[in-house]
């Protein structure tokens, strides 16, 4: 896979502090042999989960809580070394529970960056592919952007292409 990149509030400069991670994350990601081309549910769903399966080989946790405090439970996609990862191939608006969760998390005193993953299917094809609802590293940098001064949790952003 090719990974492009956006970082919010000196993301990547943070996790560089922690090259061995960094480095399984990279090699991790671009490792990776995904098609976000399919159309039937269990076919969507397989992107997200040969990711996660890809990091539990690298001892990443699947399903970390984010806080005991709430009393609807919310879980990170992956979790390890106070750095949690949020796989989001199929719906841009599950971006604002990403965030909301970073947020609780930073609070809580138990992340010091977050990781959205998304999916990146256009950028080599001839011509632009329907977005279909889902998030792409655009959508995370205007967001980002635009709340910048109400996010204040490192966040990184990994497009997969």
């Amino acid at each position: 896979m090719h990974l492009r990149t956006f970082e919010h509030r000196h993301a990547e400069s943070i996790l560089a502090a922690n090259h061995r991670l960094k480095k399984e994350i990279e090699r991790t990601l671009t490792d990776l042999d995904l098609d976000f081309t399919s159309t039937g549910f269990a076919d969507r769903n397989r992107p997200h989960q040969l990711t996660q399966h890809a990091f539990l080989r690298h001892g990443w946790r699947t399903e970390w809580l984010v806080s005991k405090r709430t009393s609807h439970r919310q879980y990170f996609d992956l979790y390890k070394d106070r750095v949690a990862i949020e796989i989001e191939f199929s719906n841009r608006e599950l971006l604002y529970r990403d965030y909301i969760r970073f947020l609780l998390a930073e609070s809580e005193g138990s992340l010091d960056v977050g990781i959205i993953i998304v999916p990146d299917p256009g950028r080599h094809a001839a011509q632009p592919q329907p977005r279909n609802g889902r998030p792409h590293l655009e959508d995370i940098t205007d967001d980002l952007n635009s709340l910048r001064n109400t996010i204040l949790v490192p966040i990184w952003v990994i497009a997969l292409s």
